[in-house]
Formats: C-alpha cells, sequence, structure tokens
C-alpha cells in the first residue's frame, strides 16, 4: 500500500510539474518582451522629447519674427524625432506649404514604421511644441497567447524660452497713436543696465532698455531721462531730453521684440481662502507662530501685522480701519498671494515687507535684498503677487509722508511659473485703467522707501503701471540693514504694455556730468535697474512642459 502511495505521488509531482513549466515559460516570455517593449518606449519617449525641444527652439522670439517660425518648429519636431530611429523626413524643405500652411498647425509623417504627428504652434501664448509618435511593435514570445502586435504611444510637449536679452525697462504694445512709454519729466530720473554706470564709455546689451512703439520725452528746462545702457526705439516724439549717460539724445533703432514669455504660477493649486481682515495681530513686546513661523515685535510701540499665502476675494488695505497707527509693521510671509474677483493691495503708510521686523534686508557684496523669512510650505522662497480679474496695486505715503517703507523680495524658487517675479498682472486682468502704481512723494523727505527686488510684469496689454523714483542716485551698491538708501525702485525688469514713469520730486535730483570719461551719474531719482539675480528670463533654451 505505501508503494502505490508512492507512485501516485511521484505521477502528480511529473503533472503538476509540467503544467508549471508552462507557466513559468508564459511569464518568462511576458518577461522578454515586456523587457524589450519598455526599451522600445523608452526610445521613443527619447525621440518625442528631442523632437519637441528642437521645434520648440525655433518658437523664440527675435527682432525680425517675434513669433518665432512655426513652420521650422515643424521641420524640426519631425526631423530631430526620426533622427533617433535613423529616420529622415519625406519632406525637407521647411519652407515649401507642408510646413508653412498645416492644416489645424499639424504636420504627419511616417518613416520605418513610425508615425510621428507635430503640431505647432500651440498651448501657452503660442510658443509650444507638441510631438507625438505611435509604432506597432511585433511581438515574440507572447504571440503565443495571441499577442501580434502592441500598439505603442509617447508624446511630449516643450516651451519656447525667451529672447537672449534682458531688459531694464521694456514696453511691449506695439503701434497705435499714445505713447507706449511716457516720461512726465518731473525730475532728473534714471534706468541703470546693472553696471551703476561703470560701463559709460562701452555699454553693454545686458539690461536694454526698449521700447516697441512711441518713447515720450517732453523737453522742459534743466530735466532729463538719464539711460544707462543700449536703447532701441523704434519710433518716438519729443525725445530731446532722453539721454544716453547724460551725454546726447539717443539714436532711435528699428525692429520689434517679442514680449517676454514669462509664466504666472499654476493658480488653481491655490485653494485656500484667506480673508485679510484675519491677519494675525501681534502687540508691542510679544510673539506669536503664525502658519509655523515664529514672528517676535521687539518694538515698544508699533504693532505687528503678519500676512500669509494663499487667495484673496478681497481687497487688502494697509493701513486698514481699526489698525494701531499708520505707523504700524505688516509683514506678508513668503508664498504666493493671488489677488481675483477684483481684489485690490493698497498700501498708503506703515512698514511693508517680506522680512522679519518689516524693515529692509541685504545681504552680500555688492549689496541685495533678501527676506530671513523661511520658505512656505510650498518651497516659495519669496513674495509674488498675481492680480487678476480687475485687481490693481498701489503704493503711497500719503499718510506717513516722511516715514514708512515698502519692500517686497520676489521668490529665486516657486513650484511652477517663472521665479524672480514679485507682481505677475495676469493676462486675464482686463482692468483698463492703472493697474501698477507706486508714487511714493519724496518733497519732504529724503528717507521714504519703496524697493521691489525681482520683476515686475504686466501680461495684460489692458491697462498702464506707472512708476515713480524715490532715492537719489547715484545707486549704493554696500546698502545695509540700518541705511537702505541709493536704492531703485525696481531692482530686477519692469515689463509691461503701456509704463508712465515719473523722475519724481526726490530732493537734491541734479544732473551728472557730462562726457566720457570723466562720467559723474548725479543724483538722479532712481527709477530701474536691471539684476541678473531677479530678472526671470530663462535665456533661448526651450524646455519640457510635459
Amino acid at each position: 500500500m505505501p508503494t502505490v502511495l508512492r507512485r501516485s505521488r511521484s505521477g502528480q509531482a511529473i503533472v503538476i510539474m509540467a503544467l508549471a513549466m508552462v507557466a513559468i515559460c508564459g511569464m518568462l516570455a511576458l518577461a522578454i518582451d515586456a523587457g524589450r517593449l519598455y526599451f522600445q518606449r523608452r526610445l521613443m519617449q527619447d525621440a518625442v522629447d528631442s523632437g519637441a525641444l528642437a521645434g520648440a527652439q525655433s518658437l523664440v522670439g527675435t527682432v525680425a519674427n517675434p513669433a518665432g517660425q512655426p513652420n521650422y518648429a515643424l521641420y524640426y519636431a519631425l526631423d530631430d524625432t526620426l533622427a533617433v530611429f535613423n529616420q529622415n523626413p519625406a519632406n525637407n524643405d521647411p519652407t515649401s506649404s507642408f510646413y508653412t500652411a498645416p492644416i489645424n498647425h499639424t504636420v504627419t509623417d511616417t518613416q520605418g514604421g513610425y508615425t510621428v504627428t507635430a503640431v505647432a504652434p500651440t498651448g501657452y501664448s503660442n510658443k509650444q511644441v507638441q510631438v507625438t509618435v505611435s509604432f506597432n511593435a511585433t511581438a515574440t514570445f507572447v504571440q503565443v497567447l495571441g499577442f501580434n502586435q502592441i500598439a505603442i504611444l509617447t508624446t511630449a510637449t516643450a516651451e519656447a524660452g525667451t529672447n537672449a536679452k534682458t531688459y531694464a525697462l521694456f514696453a511691449y504694445t506695439s503701434g497705435g497713436s499714445g505713447n507706449t512709454i511716457q516720461n512726465d519729466q518731473n525730475g532728473y530720473a534714471q534706468i541703470d543696465d546693472g553696471f551703476d554706470g561703470t560701463d559709460v564709455c562701452q555699454a553693454s546689451i545686458q539690461g536694454l532698455t526698449v521700447s516697441n512703439s512711441k518713447f515720450h520725452v517732453p523737453n522742459p528746462t534743466q530735466v532729463s531721462l538719464n539711460v544707462n545702457g543700449d536703447l532701441t526705439v523704434n519710433s518716438a516724439s519729443d525725445n530731446h531730453s532722453l539721454f544716453s549717460f547724460w551725454r546726447s539724445p539717443v539714436n532711435f533703432g528699428t525692429g520689434l521684440d517679442a514680449k517676454p514669455d514669462y509664466l504666472e504660477p499654476d493658480i488653481s493649486l491655490i485653494t485656500t481662502v484667506v480673508n485679510p481682515t484675519n491677519k494675525a495681530k501681534i502687540a508691542p513686546g510679544t510673539s506669536l507662530p503664525v502658519n509655523g513661523v515664529m514672528i517676535t515685535n521687539s518694538s515698544t510701540s508699533k504693532w505687528v501685522y503678519v500676512f500669509t499665502p494663499g487667495r484673496y476675494t478681497s481687497s487688502i488695505v494697509i493701513p486698514a480701519n481699526g489698525d494701531n497707527g499708520y505707523n504700524s509693521v505688516y509683514i506678508f510671509l513668503n508664498g504666493v498671494y493671488y489677488l481675483t474677483s477684483g481684489a485690490n493691495l493698497t498700501i498708503t503708510g506703515g512698514y511693508v515687507s517680506n522680512t522679519s521686523n518689516g524693515l529692509p534686508h541685504f545681504v552680500g557684496s555688492p549689496s541685495i535684498g533678501a527676506s530671513d523669512l523661511p520658505p512656505a510650505s510650498d518651497g516659495t522662497n519669496g513674495v509674488e503677487f498675481i492680480i487678476d480679474q480687475g485687481g490693481t496695486f498701489s503704493a503711497n505715503n500719503s499718510q506717513l509722508p516722511n516715514d514708512g517703507s515698502v519692500f517686497f523680495v520676489a521668490p529665486h524658487f516657486v513650484p511652477t511659473g517663472s521665479t524672480n517675479i514679485a507682481f505677475f498682472i495676469s493676462s486675464t486682468n482686463g482692468n483698463t485703467g492703472s493697474v501698477w502704481t507706486e508714487t511714493f512723494d519724496g518733497s519732504s523727505s529724503n528717507v521714504p522707501r519703496f524697493q521691489v527686488w525681482g520683476t515686475v510684469f504686466d501680461a495684460d496689454p489692458s491697462g498702464s503701471m506707472t512708476l515713480t523714483g524715490v532715492a537719489p542716485g547715484p545707486h549704493n551698491t554696500s546698502a545695509t540693514d540700518s541705511n537702505s538708501s541709493g536704492q531703485y525702485a525696481v531692482n530686477g525688469e519692469f515689463i509691461g504694455a503701456f509704463l508712465q514713469l515719473n523722475g519724481g520730486n526726490v530732493l537734491g535730483n541734479s544732473m551728472g556730468t557730462p562726457g566720457c570719461p570723466g562720467f559723474s551719474p548725479g543724483s538722479p531719482a532712481l527709477l530701474v535697474q536691471f539684476n541678473p539675480k531677479f530678472a526671470p528670463a530663462p535665456g533661448v533654451n526651450s524646455y519640457l512642459v510635459k
């Protein structure tokens, strides 16, 4: 009896092993085919990434082609994608109608079994290229399971970078009877390319100042607008007082530069709604944790109010009714502030900043503005105000003419969007008035402070922006926390459709010594100084967005 059982078990083992071998061979076949298909898909993904990046490079705006060259974008998208498979497009002429007049901006080519489809321009501001590749891979071992072909599909989208130029001041609206840049000549004023006049005899194109339309500078007595940098003005009127290095009127250039393609953060991610009346209130001599940040009010008399990032549908007014004095301190924790549904940011007094004590803070040599507050929970390490749906920003010192300050430092990191932008006027804002205004009055004080360390960018051509010089030059490259004088109102870029410049009534305004060498910048009202550390331009390189 025991012998019979052993033989029965041996027969069962053989059957089990036979069945197991079928399963093992099937799994081995699947593993081999899956590995081969994985590497095939990886190759195809590399191909579409390469094609999308190559195509997007041709959408970078230039003076000759502000919108780039979409026909070349389509051609290079096909060419570079197929090159990964050692194939070439059937049509190698980017000037042919196949590329210059495609239906729905789409071209398709099949070579070596690979079908490549490219779409350009598409996406944000018509600056994206989308490339898709499909391929029917032939199965090997798994054919026994009924799978003869397996379809593989990969896609990639790339965004065109911006023109290699970066700007201290730039107005992008072209044409029309108005003035794109209007200088009111209310005193001497200065725009600098970032070299503090050291390149006076041989200007650098860094911080190029460009107007794509009219640049209006009237000709009153003994006032002027000085530009330390290269300047291109395509059309103008009454520019006798527009000077380069205080020497002579500028020359006029030709051509148009494309509007910078800066991106705002993904506003769909900003879900927390904040009521500005619920700002934290910290009495003199006390401390309070706000959003995980301990804020200490070391003052013996001033109250401290703290704002947190998020979505604001009600206006932020500083100082607000009920605040304890016009000279209170207002701290904005680092992060993105999305002002929507007509919400405004209005400042008429107080000490306002994204620093721990509400006052200017500087680091390094030469010194630059910095925030000593920790990054937001999403990593944003500065403040960016997004203004949308009719909102505005305005700042003046009407309630504290002899005191007060505004000091904002833009983030060098944001999870989405372009970095180094302090104010972003959304393309959907739709406000036809003055959407961004800084008018600090220096007529009765030498120390009004308004400093934005970052770029102010208006993506909406509807409205205008006004900037007033508040600090007398020359620029102080060794600013300290105890002496924040000699700083430009905007340290980065000032870019919008229509710009109003106010020379200001800063005490001590004076014209510099003309001539080269022997140049002296004088004491103009400092308007804008291009600073590469606070300019968001990614350069001409395209980059993948999906």
